[in-house]
Parts: structure tokens; C-alpha cells; sequence
């Protein structure tokens, strides 16, 4: 079966005359208001009912045709055929969020469906309510939800702590080792980053994985200091961290790789079309490329290591980003194993409910069955992952036109997350 064979089909953008363009960009700009407009008040309101989560839909809803209008206006706007077009990183990025919106429509409108039939008094329906009421993964409506506004103060000690822990630092405390680049570069060009991105909230958290002793949304645990430049990748569906494993690993391998206390991983790079693959990571002509980080061990200086689980987590959502930025007639090209037939991630785990993981499944196509290696037999709501990739694509294009103020004060520049 081909990848992606059940997933819906793709937007086909339509290339318009280039007089058209003009009435295109003025649809755009009135579907971006009126999307902004009709959030503050369904945010305004506090409180979610059917008729809410119908409003969420509809409000995602104009931000889906923007974002069709806006790809219509690419396209037009292309020299070159449209076979090209649909390869170029703006045109698979305009299809991320196509299939990330896609998605949150679906998801909105069966939320209303289900809690026009459910009973209010059921426990499940009501910690189910309580999660998306206070959850960047649904609108996060109430106050405090999600992970709220970037603290400087908490970004800067997750920091500290990630430098502390990983031993990332020189003598001389001015450059800090990045474990992908296998070098020192200066501090000021490493980044703290986030597996478990801090956006989606402790809430979200503790839904997927269960609550841990401590909270561990701003733990060591999950984050990694890397450069820069490769933070800015990490999170695009290119590449992934998994078990740094041999060929054909025996079960006593895998067994003894869960079981170890210190375990190595390596960069698998699951995106062959990206556009970037033959530059230079550093510099244009030479260096290393981003080709040659793939089965990279990443090298580590202390014993510590980030928690598997978070690194499964961003793995899942790298894998739904791939397939969501693929075009038409693209969809063959990525598969989760590797050149022997090996999955990508072989080794088992307990870190992800299944039924989480087969929503997952079914989402992407049978074909990526082997995410279900690392499911455990605690169960929650089911499609709470893709609910978690979704809002990250597509919040992070509407947010874009809501808060472009709050980027230029340096909150997403910063060197923290």
C-alpha cells in the first residue's frame, strides 16, 4: 500500500492571470481579518459548549480558505511550471498548513457533534472538556491556558539547566558543545531546545505521557543545546533523532539498548526532496552538509541524555509534518524505513498510549504501522497527537498575522527554547 493512501486529498491550487492576483491578495487580507475578528470573540466568550466548538470550526475554517487563497496566489505568481512549484518550500509549506487546518476542521466539528450527544455528567466527557478548555491543543480559551506567554525568566533557567546538565560548556564558559555538530561554537549561537515544544503546555504534557513526579515540560529531559541553524530545522519534518542501532539488530541489541542507562542516538533524515539537503550548514560551499547528518551519532560530552519519550514525541509529529508538506504526485517518496527495511525507530517502548498512536496510524496510512512499536497500555484521548501537530502547524501561521508584535519584541528569537 502507498504511503499516505488514506489520508484526504490534497488542495489543488488553481494558477490565476496575473490580473487577478490583486483581487486574490484583498480576499486573503478581509478572510485574515474576519479570522481574527471571530477568535477574540469565540476566546472572549470563556467557556465551550456544542455551539463553541461549531464557532472554533468555522473560524478555522476561514483560516483554511486563507491559507488556499494564499497558495493560489503563490502559484500565480511562479515562474516556472506548477510540478516545480509544488517542490518549492513555500509551496509544501502552504501545504502543511492546508492538511494542519484540514485536520482542526474535522476535529472542531466532531467535538461539537460529540458533545451534542454526550451525557455532561460522564467523567470522561468532563476531563476531556476541562484538557481542551485549558489546552493550547484546542483553543486553550481560559486563562493560564497552555503554556501561556514565554516567561524570560523560566527560558533562561531551563537554559542554565540543559548547559549544566548536558557539561555543554567550555573552561573558558564563552562557547558551548553542540552534540549534532560534534563541536564548541560560541554560546551565543546555541539554542536550548525544546523536544516536547513548551507552546503545547504542562496540561498537554501530563495528558500524553502521564503526570511524572515533577513537572518536566522545562526539564533537562527535554531539551537538547544544539546550534542555531539546526534548531531552526528540527522542528520542519527533515529530520528526526532515533536509537542509534546497528544493521539488523539482534533482540538481544534492542533489549540491551532499552536497559542501558546511558543510551546513544543518532539523526535520521526522512525528508530526500528538501530543497537544502547539498548546502553547507555553516558555511554556503563547505563544511558539513545537512545531507551528511543522516545516521550522525550525536556525541555527547557528560553522561546525561534526553528522555526517549519526548524524542519518540517529536519524532511522531516529524513524521505527520513530512507527510502533511508533501504535494500531489509526491507522496511515494517518503517511507518510515530505511534502506534494508528496517524501521527508522526499532526499538520498543512504553512512552505513547496506543490508541493515541493508532489515531496516528490512520492519519498517515497503514503503510506507517511501525509508530506502534513504542505504544504503552495506558490509554487516553485518542487523537490527542495529531491534535498537538496540527495546532503547532497551524497556530504558528495564524498566530503569525495575531501577533507579530510579540516576535519583534524577540520571543521567538531568543536563544532559549
Amino acid at each position: 500500500m502507498p504511503a499516505f493512501v488514506d489520508m484526504p486529498r490534497l488542495h489543488v491550487p488553481k494558477k490565476r492571470k496575473m490580473e487577478e492576483i490583486p483581487a486574490l491578495e484583498k480576499e486573503k487580507e478581509k478572510l485574515d481579518k474576519d479570522a481574527k475578528l471571530a477568535r477574540k470573540k469565540l476566546k472572549a466568550k470563556g467557556s465551550f459548549d456544542g455551539d463553541s466548538w461549531t464557532s472554533a470550526a468555522d473560524v478555522e475554517e476561514m483560516y483554511l480558505r486563507k491559507t488556499r487563497v494564499a497558495s493560489e496566489i503563490s502559484l500565480s505568481k511562479f515562474k516556472g511550471p506548477d510540478s516545480a512549484w509544488a517542490k518549492s518550500e513555500e509551496a509544501r509549506s502552504l501545504f502543511e498548513q492546508i492538511r494542519a487546518q484540514e485536520y482542526r476542521v474535522r476535529s472542531f466539528s466532531a467535538h461539537s457533534k460529540a458533545l451534542s450527544l454526550d451525557d455532561p455528567k460522564r467523567t470522561l466527557r468532563g476531563s476531556f472538556m476541562k484538557f481542551f478548555t485549558t489546552s493550547t491543543l484546542g483553543l486553550g480559551i481560559q486563562e493560564g491556558s497552555g503554556a501561556g506567554k514565554r516567561d524570560s525568566t523560566i527560558q533562561s533557567s531551563f537554559r542554565s539547566r540543559l548547559l549544566e546538565k548536558y557539561e555543554s560548556l567550555d573552561e573558558t564558559g564563552e562557547y558551548a558543545w553542540c552534540s549534532i555538530l560534534h563541536k564548541f561554537i560560541a554560546k551565543e549561537n546555541t539554542t536550548a531546545a525544546h523536544l516536547f515544544s513548551y507552546k503545547h503546555g504542562q496540561v498537554s504534557m501530563d495528558a500524553i505521557f502521564g503526570k511524572q513526579s515533577s513537572p518536566e515540560l522545562f526539564s533537562e529531559k527535554n531539551g537538547l543545546i544544539i546550534s542555531t541553524v539546526i534548531e531552526k530545522v528540527l522542528d520542519t519534518g527533515v529530520l528526526v533523532i532515533v536509537p542509534d542501532l546497528p544493521d539488523k539488530p539482534t533482540q538481544q541489541v534492542l533489549t540491551r539498548w532499552l536497559n542501558q542507562d546511558i543510551r546513544d542516538f543518532k539523526i535520521r533524515i526522512i525528508d530526500r526532496e528538501w530543497s537544502k539537503l547539498d548546502h553547507g550548514i555553516e558555511e554556503k560551499d563547505s563544511g558539513i552538509k545537512w545531507r551528511d547528518l543522516d545516521n550522525r551519532k550525536l556525541k555527547f560530552i557528560g553522561k546525561f541524555r534526553p528522555a526517549a519519550r519526548y524524542l519518540y514525541f517529536h519524532y511522531c509529529l516529524q513524521v505527520l509534518r513530512r507527510a502533511w508538506r508533501a504535494g500531489p504526485g509526491q507522496h511515494a517518496a517518503f517511507t518510515l524505513k530505511d534502506e534494508l527495511g528496517k524501521p527508522i525507530w526499532a526499538t520498543s517502548g512504553r512512552y505513547i498510549p496506543k490508541n493515541m498512536l493508532l489515531a496516528f496510524v490512520e492519519e498517515l496510512g497503514h503503510e506507517h504501522s511501525d509508530l506502534l512499536i513504542a505504544a504503552s497500555r495506558r490509554r487516553g484521548r485518542p487523537n490527542i497527537l495529531l491534535d498537538a501537530a496540527a495546532a503547532h502547524i497551524a497556530d504558528k501561521s495564524e498566530s503569525e498575522s495575531e501577533s507579530e508584535s510579540e516576535e519583534d519584541n524577540g520571543n521567538e528569537s531568543e536563544n532559549y527554547d
